[in-house]
């Protein structure tokens, strides 16, 4: 998963790159699907905000996220009408519905592949991090206890 304002870029690329393709009469489907990819991972980004991480939580600015992907959401919104607008007009009424289901198939893969093994990471990261700091503080009790034994006299 990429950050809101990269996958604005994204998405800004790629519908510029869809109207030029449209325009010329040729095949838009690679850049429909990085657009596709960049409303995906906007909304994931959206999703992941609604409940983060406790790591996320402690790390970052929630506010200024939030600012980021509601900005991103908006555009990309905008976005969207005009790409289904052109393609309505070059492909009609079928080539909106084959795009809308193009738009389906991504994020269906998107959430199957990369969000979760994007989670997976997260988690995996968030058990190294807690293991870490349990197995410190059990040493750092166990020399507190060994150094107070020591010092009574008790071994």
């Amino acid at each position: 998963m990429i950050d809101p304002l990269t996958a604005l870029s994204v998405a800004s690329t790629a519908v510029s790159q869809i109207q030029q393709l449209l325009s010329a009469g040729r095949d838009a489907s690679a850049a429909m699907s990085k657009f596709a990819g960049a409303v995906s991972d906007i909304n994931y980004a959206a999703e992941k905000a609604k409940n983060p991480s406790v790591w996320k939580s402690l790390t970052g600015s929630a506010e200024a996220e939030a600012i980021e992907i509601f900005t991103a959401q908006k555009k990309v919104q905008e976005m969207r009408q005009q790409v289904e607008t052109m393609i309505g007009y070059v492909y009609g009424e079928k080539g909106l519905t084959e795009y809308k289901e193009i738009l389906r198939n991504v994020k269906k893969q998107r959430q199957d592949s990369v969000y979760r093994r994007q989670e997976i990471k997260e988690t995996l990261l968030l058990w190294i991090v807690g293991i870490l700091a349990f197995g410190s503080g059990g040493a750092g009790l166990a020399v507190l206890i060994y150094y107070l034994g020591q010092h009574q006299g008790k071994w």
